[in-house]
């Protein structure tokens, strides 16, 4: 049998637990009863360090070069652009969320490339 790691886990503001590992997958946890996800993504590639908003979305970065954005329903809120231009030439290893934005970039990544790059996010409003 072959294990899989837990690249990362985060805590949300509202006692959800995001956890992203090698299997490809992210998962939803209510902190007060762990025995099964709440919600389950399936991507394309493996999980690295993800990062969770106070919006609640979660940015999640892949080996792929890849950043995509998910809610904690687990539904696709928008990919970021992966062209040489716009994105990470190599794996993204990591993503945080800035918690007051900062010239515009709410969303920072970095990756095996050695660049860093800042995001501005803006999401859909509910209606």
């Amino acid at each position: 049998m072959l294990f899989r790691s837990v690249t990362s886990t985060v805590f949300s503001k509202d006692d959800k637990v995001v956890s992203g590992s090698d299997d490809r997958t992210v998962k939803v946890w209510e902190l007060r009863n762990m025995r099964s996800a709440l919600a389950t993504i399936r991507t394309d590639s493996s999980v690295n360090r993800l990062a969770v908003s106070n919006a609640g979305i979660i940015a999640i970065p892949h080996d792929n070069r890849q950043i995509r954005l998910f809610d904690l329903n687990g539904q696709r809120v928008a990919r970021l652009p992966r062209t040489s231009r716009q994105g990470h030439r190599r794996m993204v290893s990591s993503v945080a969320w800035a918690e007051e934005p900062l010239l515009n970039c709410d969303l920072f990544s970095c990756g095996f490339d050695r660049r860093v790059f800042g995001w501005s996010i803006i999401l859909p409003k509910d209606n």
